[in-house]
């Protein structure tokens, strides 16, 4: 312990359940904000709008206009490119002979046109060949 308790106590001992109740008691609740406010800065108290800033109130319509706008600029999901430009600094839409930037001209997602693809640039059309999943060696377990 940092310092000795009022009856002298320096150290503390636990059994391993005893130790894992008392970490598992300081792991906050899920789901559950870390930082609560009382006072005028609870969420639910009436002087709060006069403290806290506000956005700009617009009419309805044009404030339903600008939610849709939002939701449409603002997507989950990241496109393939950005996540391998974040992931490995590697920018697939540059060219490496010019500089210049690539585009994509269509998706082909059928298993037809991959195949007519493949075999007019003369590469393999058919799956490796997978071997099936082996078990652990048993010496690793003595």
């Amino acid at each position: 312990m940092k310092r000795p308790l009022p009856d002298g106590t320096t150290h503390l001992l636990f059994t391993g359940l005893e130790l894992l109740r008392r970490v598992a008691s300081l792991v906050p609740a899920p789901r559950a904000n870390l930082t609560r406010f009382h006072g005028v800065f609870a969420p639910g108290a009436k002087l709060r709008p006069f403290l806290v800033p506000q956005a700009e109130e617009t009419s309805a319509g044009s404030e339903a206009a600008a939610k849709q706008e939002q939701m449409k600029e603002r997507t989950p999901r990241v496109d393939w490119a950005e996540l391998l430009k974040r992931t490995f600094d590697f920018d697939v839409f540059a060219c490496m002979r010019c500089g210049g930037r690539r585009r994509v001209l269509a998706y082909v997602k059928g298993a037809a046109g991959v195949r007519a693809i493949l075999e007019h640039l003369g590469l393999p059309t058919a799956s490796a060949h997978l071997a099936p999943a082996r078990g652990p060696p048993q010496s690793a377990w003595c």
